[in-house]
């Protein structure tokens, strides 16, 4: 809960509630809990999409796949549905593969609004391809950019705006920011592991409200062709931040190279579902639901998400490039 000068709670402009008492309720008590929760998302650098598992160059830069193509993903999330002042989040990556010189390139912008709370990432990444024996790779990648951050305190008022003396501040802030990854390909197994926002060390969380919180990540995929029309993708991953660790599996049912429908859970936060289509060559759309299981489950009606991804093929100076699935092009 956030104080001004004389100790009065305040609350986000979020507009009129539900009419009557019940609605003045729900509106304080979800100005609360978002007011609660910033500090954490203030030093949380690192929103959670349920597809990034189709594009993780912004969490690990050593994920370009080895395709001679140029790929670029876009992805919008509501958070929490129904709760006034939830997270809005919003992520573009673009990624590509040079043969010649064994490297991947990318960048990463990822931004997020949280009641008065914004946050915006954004980072360029480069990747090193080591072949190892054949369909063997050890990946090396580096991520550097910066995080800027604000906090509008015009957005606060008293909660019975009697106190004309309450006032709080229009905070900004920047930061540098570097990620390291390692991904390591064993045919159609892929392993990952990450360390994000390694500049973390330099500040002191205690003193600094805009200090970044470091995160780490570990990830492991498989393409399981069944037949030639039919394939079953698993997908595991792990994340820990500011002392909280979230884990989910998901698994992705794939027809004929077209279609995908899948569905999972993230520890202590929320059943997944999701499903998606290539359109041509070029396109892929795909869309998926939370529903939430954790302690906000009774004030939200879950959280929504949708991704699109162009592709476009560069080169095939280094043998030929065939269709694969979009999880391991």
């Amino acid at each position: 809960m956030q104080k001004g000068r004389n100790g009065q709670t305040a609350r986000c402009k979020e507009g009129p509630g539900k009419s009557g008492l019940q609605g003045t309720r729900i509106l304080f008590l979800s100005a609360c809990l978002v007011l609660c929760c910033l500090p954490l998302r203030a030093q949380n650098n690192s929103p959670i999409f349920t597809q990034q598992l189709f594009s993780p160059v912004n969490f690990n830069p050593a994920a370009v796949m080895q395709n001679p193509v140029v790929e670029a993903s876009l992805y919008g999330r509501m958070q929490w549905v129904g709760f006034k002042g939830a997270p809005k989040d919003i992520m573009l990556n673009v990624s590509g593969y040079l043969p010649e010189i064994k490297s991947g390139i990318s960048g990463s912008v990822v931004g997020e609004s949280f009641g008065p709370a914004l946050m915006l990432n954004a980072k360029v990444g480069y990747s090193y391809h080591l072949h190892m024996g054949r369909k063997n790779y050890l990946t090396f990648g580096l991520n550097v950019g910066f995080i800027f951050k604000s906090f509008s305190g015009d957005r606060l008022v008293s909660e019975d705006g009697s106190d004309p003396y309450l006032e709080y501040e229009d905070l900004n802030d920047v930061k540098p920011d570097v990620d390291f990854g390692l991904v390591f390909t064993f045919n159609k197994f892929q392993f990952g592991l990450s360390a994000n926002h390694l500049t973390a060390w330099a500040y002191n969380r205690q003193k600094d409200y805009f200090a970044p919180q470091e995160a780490y990540y570990a990830f492991v995929r498989f393409q399981g062709d069944v037949n030639a029309k039919f394939a079953l993708d698993p997908y595991i991953c792990a994340y820990y931040a500011n002392g909280f660790l979230k884990a989910e599996a998901v698994l992705n049912f794939r027809f004929l190279d077209l279609f995908w429908i899948g569905g999972g859970y993230r520890y202590n936060d929320a059943v997944v579902m999701m499903a998606g289509v290539k359109i041509g060559k070029v396109f892929s759309l795909g869309y998926s639901y939370d529903l939430s299981m954790g302690s906000l489950r009774k004030w939200n009606s879950g959280s929504h998400e949708v991704f699109l991804s162009l592709r476009f093929e560069t080169t095939r100076k280094i043998g030929e490039v065939t269709d694969t699935p979009l999880m391991f092009e």
